[in-house]
């Protein structure tokens, strides 16, 4: 074998699909990702703060935000990523869903844990992802 083929096979990527309960638990330990949606214009991906509970993603964001017109009732997607130079690896969890308004934002706003705050000035808006379709990966470089 020759070195350029030794050194293709040391530096090609593993990975390893993370479970439900692994993927869920990961959300839990981060809050923020880049949330995916369809507008009039076509596609858009805007970083958001969430919080994830045991059942859903919960994003806050301001009335004039295109993603209060677009999510509810439409399938938005969840993509969240982390890597570590240290690790060598890089950890991507997906949930795709479709996004909905909870009936008691105050309630839920007071239950979760959003990081993310807005001047009073500002109206607000909840959104929702069930965690009912929730993919995820961590890819390991040979290397580590």
């Amino acid at each position: 074998m020759s070195p350029a083929d030794r050194s293709a096979l040391r530096s090609s990527p593993t990975s390893r699909r993370l479970s439900s309960a692994e993927c869920r638990a990961w959300l839990r330990k981060r809050s923020q990702g880049r949330l995916g949606h369809l507008t009039g214009r076509g596609p858009r991906s805007t970083v958001v703060g969430y919080a994830a509970t045991d059942d859903q993603v919960v994003f806050r964001v301001p009335e004039y935000n295109e993603i209060c017109q677009y999510a509810p009732g439409r399938t938005i997607t969840l993509s969240v990523d982390c890597g570590g130079a240290g690790t060598h690896s890089r950890t991507e969890v997906v949930v795709t869903g479709v996004g909905h308004a909870p009936e008691r934002q105050e309630d839920l706003a007071d239950a979760v844990d959003l990081l993310e705050e807005w001047p009073s000035s500002v109206s607000t808006h909840l959104i929702c992802l069930d965690l009912a379709v929730i993919e995820g990966d961590t890819v390991f470089d040979d290397e580590s």
